[in-house]
C-alpha cells in the first residue's frame, strides 16, 4: 500500500487545486444517494455527506467521537472524489496557523478558478446567539455580526448551489428542524477576523499537539482551534450542523485531523486508542432519547457514517491501518 502525504493547500501546484476543484463540483453534479424520505432536500452526492452531517450532529461534536468520526469522513469524501470523479491527489488541509493574522493572503481564499473563493456581500449583520436543536437542554451558541453574510461572488463557486440547513438558528424551526427540505441557495460566507488573528496561531497550534492527556488534547482542540476555525469562515461554515455546505469545510478539518495526529504520533503506543468525551453532546440527553443517562464513548461503540456504514470508533483512530495510510507533510 503506498503512504499518502497529505499536503497543505497552499503548497499544492495549480494542477492539483483545480483537480480537486473539477472533483468537488463532479460530486454536485452527480445524484444523491441518500433516501429521499429521509432528506427530500438531498440533490447531489455533496448533500449525502451534509445530511449525516447534519444527522449525526449532536453525536459527534463536543464528544468521544469528535475525531475519530470526522477522521472516518474525510476518508469517505476523498474515496468519493478519487472513485467517482477521477481525483489523482489526496485531501489537503488548511495550514490556517501560517496564515492567522491575515487568513486572506492564503490561495485558499483566492477568487481564482482553483481557489476557493473569497468573502460573501457584506450584509452588515448583528451578533446573533443561535441555537441547537435536539437536545434535552437549550443548547444556545453566539455567532459574531463578522464582515461578510451574503453570497460568494469570486471563484469557481459563485453560482454554487446547495439545498440543505441552515439548521442553527435564534429559534427551533419545527417545521424543519434539521434542515432537510429543500432550500436551493447560494454559498455563503462571513468572515470573522477575530476568529482568527490570535487565536489560530502557530503557539495555539503547539500548546495542542503539546497536551499531556487524550482529554487536554480534545478539550483544546474542540473548544479553541474547531470553534473558531468554523467561526471565522463564517455564513454556511459556521453551521455545526450543515457546514459541509462550504467545500472548504473538508480543508479547516483535514488540518485539525493533522492536530490530533502529530499528537497521536509522539507516543503512538498510548495514543492511537486514546478516546475522551461523552457519547452525545457535552453529555446532554437527546430529544428522543431524554432518559438515557451520560455515558462515555468507547473504542469499540459503533458510529453512523451514512449509507449503512457503520465502523466502530476505534477503526477511525489509525492513520495507518484498516484501510488508513496517510501521513501530513
Amino acid at each position: 500500500m503506498v503512504t499518502k502525504v497529505f499536503l497543505c493547500r497552499d503548497e499544492l501546484d495549480e494542477p492539483t487545486r483545480f483537480a480537486y476543484i473539477r472533483a468537488v463540483n463532479c460530486l454536485a453534479a452527480k445524484p444523491a444517494l441518500t433516501d429521499k424520505n429521509l432528506a427530500p432536500g438531498a440533490v447531489n452526492r455533496l448533500d449525502d455527506f451534509t445530511y449525516i452531517h447534519i444527522n449525526q450532529t449532536n453525536i459527534i461534536h463536543g464528544s468521544g467521537y469528535l475525531l475519530p468520526w470526522h477522521r472516518m469522513f474525510l476518508w469517505q469524501f476523498e474515496e468519493a472524489m478519487r472513485n467517482e470523479c477521477g481525483y489523482k491527489g489526496y485531501l489537503p488541509y488548511w495550514d490556517n496557523a501560517r496564515f492567522s493574522e491575515d487568513p486572506l493572503s492564503s490561495a485558499v481564499w483566492s477568487g481564482s478558478v482553483s481557489g476557493f473563493g473569497g468573502n460573501g456581500i457584506n450584509l452588515h449583520l448583528e451578533p446573533q446567539t443561535v441555537v441547537f436543536p435536539g437536545l434535552t437542554k437549550p443548547f444556545k451558541l453566539p455567532m459574531p455580526g463578522g464582515t461578510g453574510g451574503g453570497c460568494v461572488t469570486d471563484g469557481p463557486f459563485t453560482n454554487f448551489t446547495i439545498s440543505l440547513g441552515p439548521v442553527v438558528k435564534p429559534f427551533v424551526d419545527k417545521n424543519n428542524t434539521y434542515g432537510y427540505e429543500p432550500n436551493p441557495r447560494c454559498l455563503s460566507r462571513n468572515f470573522d477576523p477575530a476568529s482568527s488573528k490570535g487565536v489560530l496561531t502557530w503557539a495555539n497550534a503547539t500548546t495542542i499537539v503539546s497536551s499531556h492527556s487524550i482529554a487536554e488534547l480534545r478539550g483544546t482542540i474542540e473548544g479553541l482551534w474547531h470553534k473558531n476555525s468554523h467561526t471565522y469562515i463564517g455564513g454556511e461554515g459556521a453551521d455545526p450542523f450543515s457546514t459541509t455546505n462550504d467545500p472548504a469545510f473538508y480543508l479547516l478539518h483535514a488540518q485539525i485531523d493533522r492536530l490530533w495526529g502529530i499528537w497521536q504520533g509522539q507516543d503512538l503506543k498510548n495514543r492511537e486508542y486514546a478516546i475522551d468525551g461523552n457519547r452525545t453532546f457535552l453529555g446532554i440527553p437527546l430529544d428522543y432519547a431524554p432518559d438515557v443517562p451520560p455515558s462515555l464513548a468507547t473504542i469499540e461503540d459503533a458510529m453512523d457514517m451514512g449509507l449503512g456504514f457503520k465502523p466502530k470508533t476505534k477503526e477511525g483512530m489509525p492513520m495507518t491501518k484498516g484501510g488508513f495510510c496517510y501521513i501530513y507533510e
